[in-house]
């Protein structure tokens, strides 16, 4: 073993094939280096607790929780507290103590800080503990890297620095930020280990803690393509809390990963319990669902940034089982639709068929030239799957456009276009109507 081999990622490599021993002496080796490496500290703590020196261990893991918390990292110090309570230690006082540095109406809690890991060390020019130590010597030595380490903590913890906002759970008050909590899973991903599959059921919400996740896509003519990568402090998934659609995109570990694992029988049972956090956790899916929108819809894309909050709070949420319809061919208007994750057939009437104009999924805009032109719909829209839907009823959709002039022309520039199509689609094959929008 070599000088370089000292790092957290050949700690967790050991960690994760059971060589505890190993594990020790490398991420012992770099605690002692520097006791501020909070990320050693917990790889030891981790080690000693595989060894058998259970006490040791959790008394450490829980006190480099809240250090990890006290740093600007509470995702990490949250997924480490919950792994203590696994574990068998009584981390509730742990979880409570982190619920008020980062709950809501702390007084240390900045909207200006990202989440972010802690930073890495240098780690240059150390290396392991040799096979000279072993047995009792070992594990004396690692408690001796925590204790310096525990110690560095107390002194960091004299002069409080600024906590970034979590999402979500800086919405709640301390007691229900800690039950939010505890139905929280640490989970651990090996790299390109799959998380989340296209077209399944959602069943669970994830969040980042460490290490980082890739996002991809497979579109209908069956090639993959990448959509994002995602790092610490990264939420994803939060669909499955609100709705039963099918996953829209698949995600998988890019190295090791870290997550925290909501599942959404267990917020469920939380949300009837707290119905205060049921609350939050609709309003958290809502603003998610509108911010990624944003990010694609050729109608809100246009809208400043700094404004967005403000046209999130104008939508409401509509959710669909398969078979339901949305839109009826010839009734008027009610308002505007975003697909946010499902799917959704698009059929017109010819005579005594239903023609197929389109499949659309998330992203799309419906009912655009019945609100816009004042006519009825000139399609039926119906969910093929349980679908997600935002919604700007007509009476809100006028409204918003006064003080937001780019969602007028963004949405009339789609109703126009496909206004055009129209006037040809019932001679045009169905098979050639499929990327055609008839609301």
């Amino acid at each position: 073993m070599t000088p370089s081999s000292c790092s957290h990622h050949a700690a967790r490599e050991h960690l994760a094939a059971g060589n505890h021993e190993a594990a020790l002496r490398v991420a012992g080796a770099m605690l002692e280096a520097d006791p501020a490496d909070l990320s050693a500290w917990r790889l030891t703590a981790l080690a000693v607790a595989g060894l058998g020196k259970t006490d040791v261990a959790l008394r450490n893991l829980k006190s480099a929780a809240l250090a990890l918390a006290e740093q600007q990292s509470p995702l990490l110090g949250i997924a480490q507290a919950r792994q203590a309570a696994i574990l068998g230690a009584e981390a509730d006082d742990v979880l409570a103590k982190i619920a008020a540095l980062y709950a809501a109406d702390s007084s240390r809690v900045t909207d200006d800080l990202p989440l972010s890991p802690p930073p890495l060390p240098a780690g240059a020019g150390v290396a392991p503990w040799g096979e000279d130590l072993d047995g009792e010597r070992l594990l004396q030595r690692g408690g001796d890297a925590m204790a310096l380490a525990w110690g560095a903590a107390l002194t960091r913890a004299e002069d409080p620095v600024p906590l970034p906002f979590v999402p979500l759970l800086g919405a709640l008050a301390p007691p229900d930020f800690v039950e939010l909590v505890r139905c929280l899973a640490p989970v651990t991903m090996e790299p390109d280990g799959p998380i989340v599959e296209q077209g399944a059921e959602g069943d669970a919400m994830f969040i980042v803690a460490e290490g980082t996740v890739a996002v991809s896509r497979v579109g209908p003519d069956g090639e993959r393509r990448p959509l994002a990568r995602l790092g610490p402090g990264a939420f994803f998934g939060e669909m499955a809390l609100v709705s039963r659609a099918a996953r829209a995109a698949e995600v998988r570990a890019v190295d090791r990963v870290l997550l925290l694992r909501a599942a959404r029988d267990d917020m469920e049972q939380l949300a009837r319990r707290i119905p205060a956090v049921g609350d939050v956790l609709i309003a958290f899916c809502h603003a998610r669902m509108l911010e990624n929108l944003m990010r694609v819809s050729p109608v809100l894309a246009p809208v400043p940034a700094s404004r967005r909050p403000e046209v999130i709070a104008r939508f409401d949420t509509d959710y669909r089982g398969a078979g339901e319809v949305i839109i009826d061919e010839g009734d008027e208007g009610t308002g505007l639709y975003l697909l946010v994750s499902g799917a959704v057939s698009v059929t017109r009437r010819d005579g005594d068929e239903q023609l197929l104009v389109a499949r659309l999924g998330p992203g799309d805009l419906l009912g655009e030239i019945s609100l816009l032109m004042r006519k009825p719909a000139t399609a039926t829209v119906t969910a093929t799957e349980n679908t997600a839907l935002l919604v700007l009823s007509r009476e809100s959709f006028h409204a918003a456009i006064a003080d937001f002039p780019e969602l007028l022309k963004g949405a009339y520039d789609i109703a126009l276009a496909r206004e055009t199509r129209n006037n040809s689609i019932m001679a045009a094959p169905a098979a050639e109507a499929d990327d055609l929008v008839m609301v």
